[in-house]
């Protein structure tokens, strides 16, 4: 059928054996008008090819061209609307250690717009297998291409094309992309290579999905000043940096990816902003599900982070405004959530369980961790060298140190939590001023509700509920200026207060407490006595009766 076809006026037959119109594919090329087709038969074909005009190069079965030249491209297309279908192109055998391999040399060359190179096998090319420059309208489609000293395929100034279907491996680089906007690449494997598995740098508006990147040796995906890309539903795994890379790349968006099992981390984002982390699955990474460096205003949303050996997620070096939200983070070896260094970050309604340390924050301020559930960890939350933050409205159960402890922490506010079944304190303040503890339900703890500890001075304790403790409700065993008050202290352990001396206790409700005689009808007659060391003695004037009206709730 295809000797017919070749028959036709604007078709020509190539057979290295003779039975064709030509022996030689390129005096077939030249022969060609635009539009014509140049059919070649099985065989192997030792030429340098170019095609100027705009025809279709077809292989029947699967013919091998090899460059006569093996450092010049095997074919290069400078003419538009080429079809390149079926062949094997192979760069012959080079020394993998020479330097004076040029940077645009490839087995195919694209200098035109609108070529279709598919089905072909291209391997062993001293420099890329595929190199489309500074033009448009590409498809790159179920290609093999594998061990080729550069990149198996580059686009350097390339619009509006795909690469699909493909698979690229054991190449430097998988596919390198600069200098770019609006190109597809999907549902290919990129896997083995020497460098990063895809690699976009300085590119803009291309979509990446339902790929399979695995064990490349450095990054799956590496971007640099790359703005507006999209990311969605591919398969990273095994690398042996991290999963992705963001460097100095803005406004990417990254959804339903799975990344596990790499060296580094599932996700790294470094010096970056507006970046949307969202609906990804991040597994079993040697260090962090997903990291921040120097990035802010970046959003992470409904990510699945677990068992990674570091952390789930951290943030560091100076990482602000970002806000962290409806993740499940559970199983991370050390941290569930760490804060390093960042300031003005919102974490809200994150599900945070059985990590080593459920959320710990150092050396930032102004964080905001709300209505989370922070469960079977060892410190629930720790907050250590931290001005104004906010703890609130979270459900924190089964620490197996503190509930929440607070380091040096100054003007924060710790408001309306749930701390239940703390193995230690629900919780546990050291050297803090200024922190208002208020309006927490704090049952079961192992040891105290409250501990403070340590010179910690000026903080209010109020309106919390504190329970079945099992040593004391609220203790404070050094500092001083401190104002406890509204709270209700009950059916804990060896006592419900206990103060060393130097603070002020007002109007607390105490289980213990066995006056009848009262002003008015909530408040009683006899002070509350509060013991401490040495024989101090601290007074609660206003022992208040009613706890559930002190409390309203």
């Amino acid at each position: 059928m295809l000797a017919t076809v070749g028959a036709g006026s604007n078709a020509f037959l190539v057979d290295c054996a003779g039975s064709g119109d030509f022996t030689k594919i390129q005096d077939a090329i030249d022969a060609s008008e635009a539009g014509g087709e140049v059919i070649v038969l099985n065989g192997t074909y030792r030429e340098n090819l170019v095609v100027d005009r705009s025809i279709t190069l077809l292989a029947d079965g699967r013919p091998v061209v090899e460059g006569d030249d093996t450092m010049e491209p095997i074919i290069v297309i400078n003419a538009s609307g080429v079809v390149v279908d079926g062949f094997v192109l192979a760069g012959g055998s080079y020394d993998r250690s020479l330097e004076t391999v040029e940077c645009d040399s490839a087995a195919v060359l694209v200098l035109s717009d609108g070529s279709r190179i598919i089905n072909n096998t291209i391997s062993g090319s001293p420099g890329h297998g595929i190199f489309i420059q500074n033009s448009t309208g590409h498809l790159v489609s179920a290609n093999k291409i594998h061990d080729n000293l550069l990149a198996g395929i580059r686009l350097f100034g390339v619009n509006s094309s795909a690469i699909e279907t493909s698979e690229v491996h054991r190449n430097a680089y998988g596919i390198f992309i600069e200098n770019s906007q609006e190109n597809w690449i999907s549902n290919s494997e990129v896997w083995g290579n020497g460098a990063d598995g895809i690699t976009i740098a300085e590119s803009y508006r291309n979509e990446f999905s339902s790929n399979s990147i695995h064990n490349n040796s450095e990054n799956g995906v590496h971007l640099s000043e790359s703005n507006n890309n999209i990311f969605v539903a591919n398969r990273i795994r095994d690398c042996e940096n991290s999963g992705i890379d963001i460097y100095r790349s803005d406004s990417n968006m990254i959804t339903m990816q799975t990344i596990e099992i790499c060296d580094e981390m599932g996700i790294n984002i470094d010096s970056s902003k507006n970046n949307v982390i969202v609906q990804n699955v991040l597994s079993d990474n040697d260090l962090s599900g997903i990291a921040y460096r120097g990035s802010s205003f970046n959003t992470v949303s409904k990510n699945v982070i677990r068992n990674n050996r570091e952390s789930g997620i951290s943030l560091r070096g100076e990482s602000e405004h970002n806000l962290i939200m409806k993740n499940d983070v559970s199983g991370n070896k050390r941290y569930g959530l760490v804060l390093d260094d960042s300031d003005l970050n919102f974490v809200q309604e994150n599900e945070i369980r059985r990590n080593g340390d459920g959320v710990i924050i150092r050396y930032s301020s102004d964080v905001y961790i709300v209505e989370n559930e922070i469960e079977d960890n060892v410190f629930g939350v720790s907050l250590e060298f931290v001005h104004n933050a906010a703890v609130s409205k979270n459900h924190i159960a089964n620490s197996t140190r503190d509930g929440i402890r607070l380091l040096r922490c100054d003007n924060g506010k710790i408001y309306g939590n749930s701390i239940n079944n703390s193995v230690a304190d629900g919780v546990h303040v050291l050297r803090s001023t200024g922190t208002v503890v208020s309006d927490n339900d704090i049952h079961e703890s192992g040891e105290y509700g409250i501990q403070v500890l340590d010179e910690s001075s000026e903080n209010l304790f109020m309106t919390n509920l504190i329970r079945d403790s099992g040593l004391g409700g609220i203790y404070m065993f050094h500092g001083e200026l401190n104002l406890i008050m509204s709270n209700a202290l009950i059916d804990n352990g060896k006592f419900n207060g206990r103060d060393n001396g130097g603070n002020r206790w007002i109007g607390n409700h105490y289980s213990d407490y066995a006056c009848k005689e009262m002003i008015g009808t909530m408040i009683g007659m006899e002070p509350y006595e509060i013991q401490g060391q040495r024989g101090a003695v601290t007074f609660d004037h206003r022992p208040f009766l009613n706890y559930r009206i002190l409390l309203g709730r």
